[in-house]
């Protein structure tokens, strides 16, 4: 299977794509482009290229060009308030489809975001205790084989130090293409962390719970049973009512049979060679790592509530919450990782911030809850995936344009598009 080699292939090089950035993570692999090239204009000369417009559009299309990407999303939050979005290129090339703020885009492990507010909201409900055992919930056991003795926790899961590792071959056994995840969630956990299991390996564990991060987007599958066993619905139901709904997230979904087709970007890799390429869709039975599909404006507007725990008077996270996102939840394995959330400098400020890549697209979230600023950037491009082979270009396009919209943040109007 194509799928499975690939992820396989992803095993062998690791889950972080974006050096020096804790959060990042692979959901899954794509072959390595061959000549990963460094423009999305095959006519463009680079080496006569006089350097980046000064105004903010040009300047975007610009870097765009040079990173091979096809499309782009973006906004600035602040005070409150979407203040600015700005949307290029091509959500579909073939058809010469243009993004606009709709448009829908894959996210990745932005999704895992989403996750950690639906973990803090039955939180406050009660209805669930992050620091219990998962084997306390969950109908299967999840314990470590070295470390039995030592209970695994939600918490553990959400700041990527519970021990449990991402298994590649035996994900890319599970990935599917062009069609939605291939088992339920309480399936996907129960064949991962038991020896009974078909997708339970050694491999899938490493070092003691609580005292290391390693990235693992498998801990996601089993945190969205969690979700699922805890509130008594499916994660879908229980997205849409209580986040998706009350935010008015703006077609935001899980699934490819929730989702507008007709607003949703192709994703795409992209070689000097043979220039864009179209992906398939996947879906991952470990769906609530990667799979969240929304528009920017769907984005911003969540930004906005997981800055104030409100939007519009609706609240959906207390203030105590808002500030445990940002919270360093196992200080001795890491400084920097909150509650799914991690901290990164990006221009001027420290964000807390998510960003994500999968097959053919690359995202990326900032919030600054003291200034009450967020930026949203979104794209159908491998660019970060890219990085991993050898070909920083798209990667480096999308930190130079992060980098000034971190500047365009202090400058901006307070009108709303």
């Amino acid at each position: 299977m194509r799928t499975a080699l690939l992820i396989a292939l992803l095993g062998r090089i690791g889950c972080e794509p974006i050096s020096g950035d804790p959060d990042a993570s692979f959901d899954a692999a794509v072959e390595p482009a061959s000549d990963a090239g460094a423009s999305v204009d095959a006519g463009r000369d680079a080496g006569t290229d006089a350097g980046p417009p000064s105004e903010l559009d040009p300047f975007v299309e610009h870097h765009m060009a040079a990173g091979g990407i096809p499309g782009l999303a973006a906004a600035i939050v602040r005070d409150g308030e979407i203040a600015w979005t700005g949307t290029y290129g091509y959500a579909d090339v073939e058809s010469a489809r243009p993004v606009d703020a709709h448009t829908l885009f894959i996210v990745a492990s932005i999704s895992k975001t989403v996750v950690a507010a639906l973990a803090l909201q039955l939180a406050e409900d009660g209805a669930l205790d992050l620091d219990a055992p998962l084997d306390e919930v969950l109908p299967y056991a999840v314990r470590h084989p070295a470390h039995a003795n030592t209970p695994i926790t939600a918490r553990m899961l959400f700041a990527h130090t519970s021990g449990l590792r991402d298994n590649w071959p035996a994900l890319g056994r599970v990935t599917t293409e062009d069609r939605d995840h291939p088992m339920s969630l309480a399936e996907f956990g129960a064949h991962y962390v038991t020896e009974e299991g078909s997708l339970y390996a050694d491999a899938n564990f490493g070092d003691p719970p609580g005292e290391r991060r390693v990235y693992c987007n498998a801990g996601y599958g089993l945190l969205g049973h969690l979700l699922e066993v805890a509130s008594d619905s499916r994660l879908e139901a229980l997205s849409e009512a209580r986040l998706f709904g009350p935010l008015r997230m703006d077609g935001a979904s899980w699934f490819l049979r929730d989702t507008d087709l007709t607003r949703l970007a192709t994703p795409y890799s992209w070689s000097r060679r043979d220039g864009f390429l179209p992906n398939p869709h996947y879906g991952f039975a470990h769906y609530p790592a990667t799979s969240l599909r929304v528009s920017v404006t769907g984005l911003a507007r969540f930004s906005l509530a997981m800055l104030r725990g409100e939007l519009d008077g609706v609240r959906v996270l207390s203030e105590t919450s808002v500030g445990e996102l940002g919270r360093a939840q196992f200080p001795s394995a890491s400084g920097g990782q909150g509650l799914a959330w991690s901290w990164r400098t990006v221009g001027s400020r420290r964000w807390l911030s998510h960003s994500g890549s999968t097959y053919g697209a690359s995202a990326l979230l900032l919030i600054q809850p003291d200034e009450q600023l967020a930026i949203v950037l979104l794209t159908n491009a491998d660019a970060y995936l890219r990085s991993e082979f050898g070909f920083e270009d798209g990667a480096n396009a999308i930190a130079t344009i992060a980098e000034r919209l971190d500047a365009e943040a202090a400058t901006l109007s307070d009108a709303a598009p």
